[in-house]
């Protein structure tokens, strides 16, 4: 059973919602099984330079199989050939059992004004999200910790990527921001400029009863709430 791209959405709807975060600390030998996995040179991979080595990391136990403890990793490690600017950091992605990577993805992460790896970037998500009978989705949100334009006119943050195993890999197969914001009316930043108005909305992902490629169909509601700002 596969789908060629991202699973499709079904609606988008408005609401309010707020969001929570969670402690999800990684033991040192997680951190170190998925160094070992990605490839770290053998001289740097003894817990200590692991936990050097990596600059972000979360890892929560799936509630389903609570023996796999999904991981969500970015190393400061890439050797020049993947990184001539420095600013890029490895990121793996991988489910551990018993000290051991039994699946796993890796991808690079291009740092710039509005991406930036930071302590706290990664949150795992196990909400349900049963994509079919036999397969249980995870995701694994990014947020960044680069303060981005001083005065933009709309930003998006907290992006959610929703995983499934396939044998020995995993594979994204949905993505979403969880949250949005956007000037409506007048310039939010500027002082003197008149009356301005924006919107912030939180996003919430729901499993459908229908399916698509397979798997089930997702929803999206956005809880939305307005700013008004007066001068004078």
């Amino acid at each position: 059973m596969r789908i060629s791209h991202f699973v499709p959405l079904l609606a988008l709807v408005l609401a309010p919602a707020a969001q929570a975060t969670d402690n999800q600390p990684c033991d040192d030998a997680a951190i170190t099984a998925v160094a070992r996995w990605a490839g770290i040179a053998s001289a740097r991979i003894a817990t200590r330079d692991a936990d050097r080595l990596a600059i972000a990391s979360a890892c929560k136990a799936m509630p389903n199989a609570p023996q796999t403890t999904i991981a969500a990793v970015a190393f400061d490690s890439l050797p020049k050939s993947e990184n001539p600017g420095g600013n890029n950091k490895l990121q793996v992605v991988a489910l551990v059992e018993g000290g051991k990577i039994v699946a796993a993805a890796r991808s690079i992460v291009e740092e710039d004004a509005t991406t930036e790896v930071g302590p706290d970037s990664y949150r795992i998500d196990t909400a349900p999200y049963r994509l079919s009978p036999d397969v249980r989705a995870f995701g694994v949100v990014f947020l960044s910790s680069a303060r981005g334009p001083s005065c933009p006119d709309a930003s998006a943050s907290e992006e959610l990527t929703l995983w499934v195993r396939e044998g020995n890999r995993i594979r994204p197969v949905f993505g979403t921001n969880l949250y949005g914001w956007v000037s409506v009316e007048g310039d939010a930043c500027g002082p003197g400029t008149g009356d301005a108005r924006s919107e912030d909305a939180n996003m919430t992902i729901a499993v459908e009863k229908t399916s698509s490629h397979g798997f089930a169909d997702l929803s999206i509601t956005a809880h939305v709430t307005e700013t008004q700002r007066k001068d004078g």
